[in-house]
């Protein structure tokens, strides 16, 4: 096999040196640490020296990944600072990293847009409202004042009766029916009657209600009332109706036109009763005037109209 000129074979391995000084051997060369011989050539791997090199420079990535990942899980959620500011140099003699200060690069995930695409909605803090403080008052300095006594009313005046009506002998009047205020006693086509007259009514219906009232043509003590419009007739109950008569003179005239007059309602009103039926009173039966022994209508003498 061929052999260079510093006596290696090529392609082979290298023979063994000869120890210095044998004669007749090339120059002693220094031996390789360790035994270990050099191969060269094709299909032949790296010294072992080469790999335990390699192994200790994994180990060593290997030690720093585990040592990022330490630091990445004790931060917790903190949020990394900017690139840009973690460049500053700890000590002034490193070099810092050539970036902008301005220029900031997040490391946080970017945000992924929501599926459901709904907005956000930001939970809002509800406080309930503490009710008002009671404001406790001071006790009064003021002394209290006892309530005056309420004064007791004026003993009721009692009320004045009313001037008891009657009836004057050779006045003349008109007969209202106190149960029928403006309703007064006239005659018309010779009937009593109990009508409606005031002040507006015809001259005709007002003299029809006007009524002279004379002493009793059968006793003193009571009334006969004689028509104005009308002289010499009279008011008189004839088949118990009233009715307006001329006087003829006779006893029974007499005592059918002869009424008396007996005072109610504590002297307010009056009633007039037949002289020759005592039992029956002047009564309003619808618009006519009679007499009956229940009803009996209450009068009030009022000036004439």
């Amino acid at each position: 096999m061929p052999e260079d000129e510093n006596g290696l074979r090529v392609g082979g391995w290298v023979p063994p040196y000869s120890a210095p000084g044998t004669p007749g051997s090339p120059a002693a060369r220094p031996a390789l640490p360790g035994g270990e011989r050099l191969a060269i050539g094709t299909g032949h791997g790296a010294p072992p020296h080469s790999l335990r090199h390699l192994f200790i420079l994994a180990a060593a990535a290997a030690l720093g990944c585990a040592a990022t990942a330490l630091v990445a899980l004790n931060t917790g959620g903190e949020t990394p600072s900017p690139v840009a500011q973690q460049s500053a140099a700890p000590h002034q003699d490193w070099p810092a990293f050539p970036l902008e200060p301005e220029e900031t690069i997040s490391l946080l995930p970017e945000p992924q847009p929501s599926r459901s695409g709904s907005a956000a909605v930001t939970p809002v803090t509800t406080r309930l409202s503490a009710p008002p403080p009671t404001t406790k008052r001071s006790p009064s300095t003021t002394p209290e004042r006892s309530p005056s006594p309420t004064p007791e009313p004026p003993p009721a005046t009692a009320a004045k009766p009313a001037q008891p009506v009657s009836l004057t002998a050779g006045a003349t009047t008109g007969l209202e029916i106190a149960d029928r205020p403006g309703q007064r006693v006239r005659h018309r086509d010779f009937a009593g009657r109990a009508d409606p007259i005031s002040a507006g009514s015809s001259d005709a219906d007002r003299a029809d209600s006007r009524f002279v009232i004379r002493i009793g043509r059968a006793a003193s003590n009571c009334f006969s009332f004689e028509s104005v419009n009308f002289p010499g007739y009279y008011l008189r109950h004839r088949d118990f109706r009233i009715e307006l008569a001329h006087a003829d003179r006779s006893e029974l005239f007499d005592e059918d036109s002869t009424f008396c007059a007996e005072s109610i309602r504590n002297g307010a009103a009056l009633t007039l009763r037949s002289h020759n039926y005592p039992s029956r009173y002047v009564a309003v039966n619808g618009e006519r005037l009679v007499i009956a022994e229940s009803g009996a209508a209450a009068f009030r003498p009022q000036p004439p109209l």
